[in-house]
C-alpha cells in the first residue's frame, strides 16, 4: 500500500482505474455506483487523491489518473484480479467471497509475501509444478525466477502463460 493512501482511498483509486478501463472515462456518479457510496463521499476522496498527486480532478470536470496514479491503480487492480482468480480457480472459492477476500488482501499483504505469492502463481503455470515433490521443485523454481518485493509495480508482468523449466528458460 502506498504510504500516502488509506485503504479507502486505494479503493477509490482502483475504481477510477477499472471504470476508465471499462468505459474509457469516469464520472463521480460512476464511482459512487461502483463503491455504493454518495457522490459527496466520492468528491471528498477525489480531492484527497488529487492532493496526493494520483488524479486530476476539478468538480464537474474530467477525472483522470496522473502517471503515479495510473501505476498505483494498475498495481492495485492487477493484484486484486490475481488474488480473485487464485481463490476461484485454484482454491474453488465462490466468486463473491473471492472478490471480498482479494479486496482485503490487496491492501494488507507485505511486498515480500506478495513477491513469494506471485512466484507461486507463476510456478503453477509450469510443467514442473505437476511433477511429484512440488514443494522442492517450487523452492528451486523460486531461486531462479525471482520476484522482487521492491518491484511490484505491475504484478501481471510476473505472470506468463508460457511454460518455463526449472532453470527459468523457455
Amino acid at each position: 500500500m502506498s504510504s500516502d493512501l488509506t485503504e479507502a482511498l486505494e479503493d477509490y483509486l482502483e475504481a477510477v482505474y477499472d471504470i476508465i478501463e471499462e468505459k474509457g472515462g469516469v464520472r463521480v456518479k460512476d464511482i459512487a455506483e461502483r463503491l455504493r457510496v454518495k457522490n459527496s463521499s466520492v468528491s471528498v476522496a477525489l480531492r484527497n487523491l488529487r492532493d496526493s498527486g494520483f488524479v486530476n480532478y476539478e468538480p464537474y470536470g474530467v477525472i483522470s489518473l496522473t502517471e503515479p496514479g495510473f501505476i498505483e491503480a494498475r498495481r492495485l487492480s492487477e493484484t486484486h484480479q490475481i488474488f480473485r482468480r487464485f481463490f476461484v480457480k485454484i482454491l474453488g472459492v465462490d466468486k463473491d467471497a473471492a472478490n471480498e477476500t482479494a479486496c482485503r488482501l490487496e491492501h494488507t499483504m507485505s511486498p515480500g509475501v506478495m513477491a513469494r505469492f506471485l512466484q507461486f502463481i507463476k510456478f503453477l503455470s509450469t510443467d514442473i509444478a505437476i511433477e511429484e515433490n512440488w514443494e522442492a521443485n517450487f523452492a528451486r523454481f523460486c531461486e531462479t525466477n525471482n520476484v522482487s518485493p521492491r518491484n511490484l509495480a505491475s504484478p501481471a508482468d510476473y505472470m506468463s502463460s508460457n511454460k518455463h523449466s526449472i532453470s527459468g528458460t523457455r
